[in-house]
């Protein structure tokens, strides 16, 4: 369902999180990042969250959920900064758009999130290593179920980006997604 973007409450069907330690990057494994940065732009970080949300929904993704979630941007007295986060089983891509001075960046990560029950099999003695490979073992559906996700969100963020760019006007050739 489209939520119009200037709506005072945008994200009212969001279900909004509090910091949560378990999602810092260091307890997972980072697959990809890019990000733009666009000199001299400001913009809305809920709006293009809004678009990104909306965007994604048109396609329908089977299992694939958009949150905001909190995250901090050091130890646990550091502030903290709001990201939009797009899942499918252990896979996310926490997306972050923010100014930065009198600039903009939109920066994405792709994380995936450890496999518990493998660490904890991993642990046991002799059959460990053995038992945590077959647990984390996938089938070709599965691996292509994960491209599939991780192709797709990558994307239509790209495509996002590129869609701030038209709608401001924005034609510096310096910045490229990295």
């Amino acid at each position: 369902m489209r939520k119009d973007l200037h709506s005072s409450k945008p994200f009212a069907n969001f279900k909004y999180e509090k910091p949560i330690l378990y999602r810092m990057a260091s307890e997972t494994t980072i697959h990809a990042h890019k990000y733009v940065h666009f000199e001299n732009l400001q913009l809305s970080t809920r709006d293009f969250y809004v678009m990104l949300r909306d965007l994604i929904a048109k396609y329908d993704y089977p299992g694939v959920s958009c949150k905001l979630v909190t995250l901090k941007e050091g130890g646990i007295f550091s502030s903290s900064r709001d990201y939009l986060c797009i899942s499918k089983e252990r896979y996310n891509f926490f997306v972050c758009a923010a100014p930065f001075g009198r600039s903009f960046f939109i920066s994405w990560w792709l994380q995936e999130e450890a496999n518990t029950l493998a660490n904890v099999a991993e642990k046991i003695p002799y059959i460990g290593k053995t038992l945590a490979t077959r647990i984390e073992s996938k089938t070709y559906y599965e691996l292509d179920t994960e491209l599939m996700f991780t192709s797709s969100i990558n994307s239509l963020v790209s495509y996002a980006v590129e869609k701030v760019k038209a709608d401001k006007g924005y034609t510096k050739d310096n910045n490229a997604a990295q």
